[in-house]
C-alpha cells in the first residue's frame, strides 16, 4: 500500500510499504481521508537521528475510512461500515478503557506513534476503537471531527462557556477555530488571537473579534474591552510560550484557563498566575468515546465549519500536505487516499 513516511529534517515521502494485517480482535480500515495535526509537526521537524521508531512507523492519527475486513472475533462493526478510527487504544479491560477513555490506560497505544498510523491507504484498529459515521457527514468534516473538532468540543464542554460570557482564544489552527465556532454558537463574545492573517480572517468569518499580537498587546487589548477585568474563559491552543504566559495574565480573577496546546513546556508562577487570582486551570486532551454522539450533533449543527476545510491534497502529494501544515496553512490540511 501507499503510505506517507517521515524521513527527518522537515522531509517526508510517499512510498510502498506492507499492508497491515489485523489481529483477531481488530478490523482493517481502508482509509479514504486523513489529515495533518499540529501535534504531528514537532516530529516532522526532527532530524532523522531523533525519530527512532517513527522512521519506520506510518504517521497520522486522524483516519476516516471503510471497514475492509471485519474483526474475526465478531466484535465491532461489519465490513463496509464507514468509520472514524479513534486515535488511542488500550488494554480493553481497565476502568479507563471500559469507560471509553483509553487515552488514560497504562497500556495506551496511539496511532502514528505506538502503532501504524492514518496517513496510508490502510490501517488496523481495535474493533472497539472505530466509531461509525453517518452518511450525511462528509469525509472532510469527519476527519476534522476525528481529532481537532472533537478536541475542541470536549474542551468547550469542560469550560462551561455560556450565553454572555467573554472568551479569548489564543492560536487559530483547526482546534482554535473549532473552539471559536463552538463558543460563538454557545452565545459567547469571542476574541481570537493569532499572528497569521489568514487564520484571523477565518476566525472573523466564524464570528470572532480578532487581535493581531504582532501589532497589538493581546492582554491589554482584550482586557480593555472587558472592563479591565479580562474574559471569563481563555483557551490556549497555540503551545506558543509567549501566548501561554499571556493567557495566564489575561484571565480574570475566578476565571477559567483551558490548556489545549501541547508539545511545549509551560512556565507559570503559581502564586501570581493562579492562587492570587483563584483561577481554575483545566487541561483538556481529546474527546472520549461516549462523547462522540454529542460531538457529531455539534458538528452537524455548525455549517460554518465548512470554512475550515480546504481542498484535500491527493495521496501522492501527502508530503506536500505536511510541508503546507508546517508553513502555517490556513484551515485543516487533508489528504485524500480514496
Amino acid at each position: 500500500m501507499r503510505a506517507l513516511m517521515l524521513t527527518g529534517d522537515r522531509t517526508s515521502v510517499v512510498r510502498s510499504v506492507p499492508r497491515p494485517v489485523p489481529a483477531h480482535d481488530e478490523v482493517l480500515v481502508r482509509v479514504t481521508s486523513s489529515a495533518v495535526c499540529g501535534s504531528d509537526l514537532p516530529h516532522y521537524r526532527k532530524p532523522a537521528a531523533e525519530l527512532d521508531n517513527r522512521l519506520h512507523t506510518v504517521p497520522g492519527h486522524e483516519a476516516v475510512g471503510v471497514i475492509a475486513t471485519a474483526a474475526a472475533s465478531g466484535a465491532g462493526p461489519a465490513e463496509g461500515t464507514r468509520v472514524i478510527v479513534y486515535q488511542h487504544s488500550g488494554c480493553d479491560e481497565c476502568v479507563f478503557c471500559r469507560s471509553g477513555e483509553p487515552m488514560f490506560c497504562a497500556d495506551r497505544r496511539t496511532l502514528g506513534n505506538h502503532r501504524g498510523g492514518a496517513d496510508a491507504e490502510y490501517v488496523t484498529a481495535p474493533a472497539t476503537g472505530v466509531l461509525p459515521v453517518p452518511d450525511d457527514v462528509g469525509d472532510g468534516l469527519a476527519t476534522l471531527i476525528a481529532c481537532n473538532f472533537g478536541t475542541a468540543y470536549s474542551a468547550v464542554r469542560k469550560s462551561g462557556v455560556g450565553v454572555g460570557d467573554r472568551v479569548a482564544v489564543f492560536g487559530l489552527g483547526p482546534v482554535g477555530c473549532s473552539v471559536v465556532a463552538l463558543a460563538v454558537a454557545a452565545g459567547a463574545e469571542v476574541y481570537a488571537v493569532d499572528p497569521i492573517e489568514g487564520r484571523r480572517d477565518l476566525a472573523k468569518t466564524l464570528g470572532a473579534v480578532v487581535v493581531d499580537p504582532r501589532g497589538q498587546d493581546p492582554v491589554a487589548t482584550v482586557a480593555a474591552v472587558t472592563e479591565g477585568r479580562g474574559p471569563e474563559i481563555v483557551f490556549e491552543c497555540s503551545a506558543n510560550p509567549a501566548a501561554q504566559a499571556q493567557v495566564m495574565k489575561l484571565a480574570r480573577p475566578h476565571g477559567t484557563v483551558v490548556l489545549l496546546g501541547a508539545n511545549n513546556s509551560m512556565e507559570i508562577d503559581p502564586g501570581v498566575d493562579v492562587i492570587r487570582k483563584e483561577l481554575r486551570v483545566l487541561g483538556s486532551w481529546v474527546f472520549t468515546q461516549p462523547e462522540f454522539p454529542a460531538v457529531l450533533r455539534a458538528a452537524r449543527g455548525l455549517p460554518a465549519l465548512a470554512h475550515l476545510l480546504a481542498p484535500p491534497f491527493p495521496a501522492d502529494q501527502a508530503a506536500e500536505a505536511l510541508a503546507a501544515a508546517d508553513a502555517g496553512h490556513v484551515g485543516k490540511v487533508l489528504i485524500d487516499w480514496s
